[in-house]
């Protein structure tokens, strides 16, 4: 058998597929112009770097992507919550709690506990606050005059006997809560509750339960569950799951029974008590030297430990 000849070329045309001799300008069968050898290495050579430029730029993406998504400790539909500013909350509150209880709040297993039951706390709080300014915008609620905000600067360094060299050094900072304040006062009055303030917290508590459901909610920083009892209806499903909103009064009055039940029981008094609203139970713990030492469920007045 003849070995084929050389002037065939085993690239085809570009146009109908048919082959074509190594010199050919033009193709045999469909008459269209066929890329000389250096076209065709240039061709080949130009898609090889287009590749490896997509995927060069690929690794670019991806790791400036990694460094933006460092600095955020989530994103609520699609917006951001800086790091800086999240650990700026938790160590402000950090603060604040370690001078009211002690400096071994946050020390030890128990330290460790309470701190990351304050990030969680704190990121919720950070979430909320997104869906309400989010929504807020939506519903034309954008700024706050500067008028009210003076005033409320005045009015917080009155209250707190804040000197012009305290405020200068809380600056924008003071004024930016201030303004998120007013923009989120308006919409919730104005609009979720129209005027109507008989039942604040749970009209609230719905539009919110329902907002965090349909809102995107991503989670950057590593926040582990919080082991809380739990109380014989959980153990149906909701397993002391997620806190949701709850009516001031009845926090309020859930905090009086549960340590007025404490110290009758006791003969202790000092006691703290937290209270948290599962859906199926509100449940209040007493705490007592940064340790959960009972846990009851709230109902209508009546309280009853787990």
């Amino acid at each position: 058998m003849e070995n084929p000849p050389e002037n065939i070329d085993p690239i085809a045309c570009p146009s109908c597929g048919e082959g074509n001799e190594k010199q050919s300008r033009f193709c045999v069968h469909c008459g269209n112009p066929l890329p000389t050898r250096k076209e065709t290495r240039f061709k080949n050579r130009y898609i090889l770097f287009g590749v490896i430029g997509l995927a060069f730029i690929g690794g670019i993406f991806f790791f400036w992507r990694g460094v933006f998504e460092s600095q955020l400790v989530g994103r609520v539909n699609g917006e951001g919550i800086p790091r800086k500013e999240f650990s700026k909350r938790v160590e402000r509150v950090k603060k604040f709690y370690e001078y009211r209880y002690g400096q071994g709040l946050f020390e030890g297993q128990t330290g460790k506990e309470n701190l990351n039951r304050l990030k969680i706390d704190i990121f919720d709080e950070m979430v909320v606050e997104k869906i309400l300014l989010q929504e807020a915008k939506n519903a034309g609620y954008i700024s706050a005059p500067e008028e009210e905000i003076e005033k409320q600067v005045e009015a917080v360094k009155k209250q707190y006997r804040l000197s012009d060299a305290d405020l200068k050094k809380m600056g924008e900072d003071l004024k930016g809560e201030l303004r998120k304040e007013w923009v989120i006062s308006q919409f919730v009055e104005k609009v979720l509750l129209k005027g109507d303030l008989a039942n604040t917290g749970q009209v609230f508590g719905q539009w919110l339960t329902k907002a965090k459901a349909k809102a995107k909610i991503e989670t950057y920083e590593k926040l582990e569950p919080v082991l809380t009892a739990k109380a014989s209806c959980c153990k149906g499903g909701c397993g002391g799951g997620k806190a949701q909103p709850l009516d001031p009064k009845v926090e309020k009055e859930a905090k009086a029974k549960g340590l007025e039940y404490y110290e009758k029981k006791t003969q202790k008094k000092g006691a703290s008590a937290r209270v948290t609203n599962f859906g199926c139970h509100i449940q209040i713990d007493i705490i007592e030297d940064n340790k959960i030492v009972v846990s009851l469920t709230y109902n209508q007045g009546e309280v009853q430990e787990i």
